[in-house]
């Protein structure tokens, strides 16, 4: 949702459709939950090589937001994506998990790491996770209906031509066919 909505106004004022910088950083913070179970499998081995057990949640903070953001606008950088366009839309993306985490669990997780060990959250719904420790159906249901809800309404705004540059990666083709 707020990939499809930065991205029209990314596209109207600079020509340029990043959007799906956002949708793929969203991701990053739950690469914790992956970490984990890895570890999980090599459980002596991290006891002795590592032995900072990584749990969900410990990827959910402004330190990860902040470092990783740098790190990928750079290698977007070296791709041909402006730097500032990469960092402002990885900034957004791992934000928008971060706040989305916060409205469903309350507490949600210490989303200030370093700053202090305090765990935020909202809570407006009762999360339960499901079996791979992801989202309960409900909120996945609701973040559809939300997401949908922005294509509709950038269409509206923009038509579909919107579809063709976010294929081409984000490019408007000042040419026509």
């Amino acid at each position: 949702m707020f990939a499809l909505t930065v991205g029209m106004f990314f596209s109207r004022y600079t020509g340029r459709d990043p959007s799906w910088i956002i949708i793929a950083v969203a991701l990053v913070p739950d690469i914790d939950l992956a970490v984990q179970v890895a570890l999980q499998g090599i459980r002596k081995l991290t006891r002795i090589v590592f032995p900072v057990i990584i749990r969900h949640g410990n990827f959910h903070n402004i330190l990860l937001l902040f470092v990783f953001s740098l790190l990928f606008a750079w290698v977007l950088h070296y791709f041909g994506i402006r730097f500032i366009d990469g960092l402002i839309c990885s900034v957004i993306g791992i934000a928008a998990h971060l706040f989305e985490d916060a409205l469903v669990a309350n507490p949600a997780y210490a989303f200030l790491w370093p700053i202090t060990m305090q765990r935020f959250g909202i809570g407006i719904m009762k999360e339960t996770l499901n079996i791979l420790g992801i989202a309960s159906s409900t909120v996945l249901l609701i973040g559809i209906i939300l997401l949908v809800g922005a294509g509709v309404l950038r269409t509206f705004i923009e038509g579909t031509g919107w579809w063709r540059m976010f294929l081409k990666g984000g490019r408007i083709d000042t040419q026509s066919s």
